[in-house]
């Protein structure tokens, strides 16, 4: 990351103020006028962070920030400004600047961005997938075929692998982009994240009220929220909770002016896909919807495969080589294979009234499992 801040503002007291308040070790460089920081930077390529305030005397600051992204495109350009329109700041970050901050008291959220930017606290990472993803059954085929794709012993398997991904493709291709809602009290705030998101995105919702968001997801599929942590009208972790418990495979993103650690850690382990500190960052949160999209299609893909490409697709010889394979893969990382992992592709086992955390023999080969399997005569 850069080790150099350069600031270009009418006015010496902004960087008197950065300069105290940004917790970096960073020099940084002030300019009372752009012509002269563009001169000075013509030769200067490498990765930089410039502040660029709207109150420039020489150079209107929309053809500084054309000459800036001329000059460098590793250039990491801030605008601040007081007050703006949307079109402006949209304007800007479509050119390719870092981010447009604008609102009251503008210095102060300028240093909080660049000292989250250059400080972003060590959160611990929730290594599961959520919540809806903790059932075994819901993962031990995905997570044995990804194993096996290493391995090319196993034809059977092999072939199996190839025709999965196939039928993941296709399906892949029909699942479109869900909805996103974004639930935000500030007016401002919650106009600027909907202009942001609707470039990139059509079918937005945003509601300024979190019971407003429940009751919209308890009508209707949403893929993403948004949704700030602190709302006028409701506990944003208790929140999380409640919208989790209508859509357990709902992908959220959290927004937040606060720098909380704590509750950082406690959101996250609820099964929230990303955490984003106010001011956001545009690059942040379209990565951070993008990355949200993936996983909620790559949710409701597995929940189709299960039904649609392992119960219906494979044939019958080919269920009992998945479950086979399937039954190495759990003995080599020291896990049980259960009734519950057979109903996976023999669903019709449920109506036997088997105990499914029942083990099966440690010892199991393709021929053991299609004999235990064609015992219960199923149709």
């Amino acid at each position: 990351m850069t080790n150099k801040i350069i600031i270009i503002s009418l006015y010496k007291n902004d960087y008197e103020i950065f300069k105290e308040h940004l917790q970096i070790n960073y020099k940084i460089d002030y300019y009372d006028n752009a012509k002269d920081a563009i001169n000075n930077l013509e030769c200067y390529k490498e990765e930089l962070f410039i502040l660029l305030s709207t109150n420039i005397a020489d150079i209107p600051y929309e053809e500084v920030t054309d000459q800036l992204l001329t000059i460098s495109e590793n250039y990491k350009i801030i605008i601040y400004s007081s007050f703006s329109s949307i079109e402006a700041v949209n304007t800007s970050l479509d050119k390719g600047v870092y981010d447009f901050i604008i609102g009251d008291d503008v210095i102060s959220k300028v240093i909080l961005a660049i000292n989250s930017i250059f400080k972003k606290p060590e959160l611990p990472i929730h290594t599961t997938k959520g919540p809806h993803m903790s059932d075994k059954r819901d993962t031990s085929i995905f997570e044995m075929i990804e194993y096996m794709r290493n391995k090319d012993d196993d034809k059977g398997i092999k072939e199996i692998i190839r025709q999965y991904d196939k039928w993941y493709s296709q399906t892949l291709d029909k699942i479109v982009e869900g909805p996103i809602m974004i639930i935000e009290d500030e007016d401002v705030f919650r106009k600027l994240l909907v202009d942001i998101v609707s470039n990139h995105y059509s079918n937005i919702t945003s509601v300024d009220k979190g019971l407003e968001g429940v009751d919209a997801i308890k009508k209707s599929e949403f893929a993403v929220v948004i949704i700030d942590l602190f709302l006028s009208d409701s506990d944003g972790v208790e929140l999380i909770r409640v919208i989790k418990s209508y859509n357990p495979i709902i992908q959220i993103i959290v927004v937040t002016a606060f720098d909380l650690v704590d509750v950082a850690s406690n959101v996250l382990k609820i099964g929230v896909s990303d955490y984003l500190q106010k001011p956001i960052i545009k690059k942040d949160l379209l990565s951070a919807i993008s990355k949200a999209q993936k996983r909620y299609k790559e949710i409701v893909i597995q929940k189709k495969a299960i039904n649609e490409f392992f119960c219906h697709h494979l044939d019958f010889e080919q269920k009992h080589s998945l479950l086979e394979g399937l039954f190495k893969f759990k003995k080599e990382i020291k896990t049980p294979f259960l009734m519950e992992d057979l109903y996976q592709v023999f669903p019709d086992l449920n109506n036997k009234n088997i105990y499914e955390k029942i083990e099966l023999p440690p010892i199991l080969t393709k021929e053991n499992i299609k004999r235990f399997i064609s015992s219960f005569k199923l149709d």
